[in-house]
């Protein structure tokens, strides 16, 4: 099944100040042991990042997102393609949001709102 592609007309690209570090991996693996030794490991066949970014948008792209969103991503569980900017350049990686990265809103001038969102970014 292809994936969805970001929306056309929503725009992708983070304010500066609400773009948090890219990790490009995830967390090891951890075991804790006795007297405080841990041993971490990375996880197998791990090529998966996150990103975190804040996106103005107008309203009528934000509700074509939103619909987006809830219907043809499944209240965000599905996976999608999108434009990511990952330093230098936007680069179309495959996305998906992270459970505590689920799109929030908030108000930002009439008309317009700050869209804050967490992705895993695969192949990153």
């Amino acid at each position: 099944m292809a994936l969805s592609s970001w929306p056309d007309g929503v725009p992708f690209a983070p304010l500066v100040e609400g773009f948090l570090p890219i990790s490009r991996v995830l967390p090891p693996v951890t075991t804790d042991f006795e007297g405080g030794n841990e041993r971490q490991r990375p996880r197998p066949g791990d090529n998966v990042g996150t990103v975190g970014q804040t996106i103005i948008m107008d309203s009528d792209p934000f509700i074509v997102f939103t619909t987006w969103w809830k219907v043809t991503l499944n209240n965000g569980t599905a996976r999608f393609n999108a434009p990511v900017w990952l330093g230098t350049d936007f680069e179309t990686k495959v996305c998906q949001f992270t459970k505590d990265g689920k799109p929030a809103d908030t108000f930002y001038v009439p008309g317009a709102v700050k869209v804050a969102m967490k992705f895993r970014v695969f192949d990153i």
